[in-house]
C-alpha cells in the first residue's frame, strides 16, 4: 500500500507539471458558449469552476460533469460516459477569448466563445 501511494503521488506530481495555478486560471473560469460547430453538432454550454470541475449542457437541460487541467494554451476536458473517459482537448486563442475544438473526424474546429 505504501508503495503505491507513493506511485499514485508521483503521478500527480507529473500530471501537475506545466499546469497553471488556480489564479492563472481565473481566464477561464465560467461560462463559454459554443457558437459555431462546422460539423453541426447541437449547441452546448461549458462552465469551468475553480475546483477543477467542468460542466457541458446542453439546450434541453442534459448535462455531462467531469474535470480538466489547464495551462495557458490549453484546457483538457475528462468525462465520465458510463466506464469510460472521454477526453477532449481545447485550445485557447492569444487573447484567451475563444476556445477551439478540433474534430479528430473530420478536422473540423468548432468554436466557443467566453461569456460575460
Amino acid at each position: 500500500p505504501a508503495m503505491r501511494a507513493r506511485v499514485v503521488a508521483l503521478a500527480l506530481l507529473l500530471m501537475s507539471a506545466g499546469v497553471t495555478s488556480a489564479t492563472d486560471q481565473a481566464w477561464l473560469l465560467g461560462r463559454w458558449e459554443m457558437m459555431h460547430d462546422p460539423d453541426g453538432g447541437p449547441k452546448d454550454w461549458l462552465e469551468f469552476t475553480t475546483d477543477g470541475r467542468v460542466t457541458s449542457t446542453k439546450p434541453d437541460g442534459q448535462r455531462l460533469a467531469g474535470r480538466y487541467l489547464a495551462s495557458e494554451s490549453e484546457v483538457q476536458m475528462n468525462f465520465k460516459v458510463g466506464t469510460l473517459s472521454v477526453i477532449v482537448t481545447l485550445a485557447a486563442d492569444a487573447d484567451k477569448q475563444h476556445l477551439y475544438a478540433k474534430s479528430a473526424r473530420t478536422g473540423n474546429t468548432a468554436v466557443y466563445e467566453k461569456r460575460p
